[in-house]
Formats: C-alpha cells, structure tokens, sequence
C-alpha cells in the first residue's frame, strides 16, 4: 500500500488522478460482474428434468394399471413430456394416464 502511495506522489496529481479513475473503474465493473461470474454458495442443487418423448400407448384391463408418459415416485424435480401416446382403460378400478403420474413415496 505504502508503495502505491509513493508511488501516486511521485508521478504528479494530474497522473495520480487518472490512475485512481482507472483503477475506480476496474473495480466498479468487477463488483457488477461478480454476482454473475462467482457461484452462489449454499444454493440448492437444481434437479435433472425427467424427459419422455414420443411414448407408445397404454392400455388397462380388468383392475390394471398402464401409464404411457412418466410415472415418478417420490419427491422429484421437474418432469417434461411429449407426445406421451393414447391411454385407456377398461374395467372396474383400472386406470391408464398418459403425461405423468406422481405417487408418494411408500
């Protein structure tokens, strides 16, 4: 720091007072930019997106069950479905879904 200060003395207040300026500046654009370029500590991990594209189609009979699309158990992040297919279901206490179904962990 003591160098510094010589330093600025030495080549002249007209020069010391660019430099300082400068120097004002670099910092100033660094603390803008540092949100951005550092990591946030502690943040909490994104999850994977679960993808399903282009499924078949599901059919449930007699007290079945069939999913074309996804089907996720337990706490899960975000689920991105396309084109999940035709679903259907036949029967007492049969079910068919097509997207996503989520089911609570047991």
């Amino acid at each position: 720091m003591a160098t510094v200060v010589v330093y600025l003395a030495a080549v002249g207040a007209d020069e010391a007072n660019k430099v300082v300026g400068i120097a004002g500046l670099v910092v100033a654009l660094l603390a803008l930019g540092a949100p951005y370029l550092l990591p946030v500590a502690g943040g909490a991990p994104v999850p994977e997106l679960d993808r399903v594209e282009d499924t078949g189609n599901a059919e449930a009979r007699g007290g079945g069950q069939a999913t074309t699309g996804a089907d996720i158990t337990g706490d899960s992040g975000p689920v991105h479905v396309v084109r999940s297919g035709d679903a259907a279901a036949d029967g007492p206490g049969s079910t068919a879904t097509t997207g996503v179904v989520r089911r609570p962990r047991s």
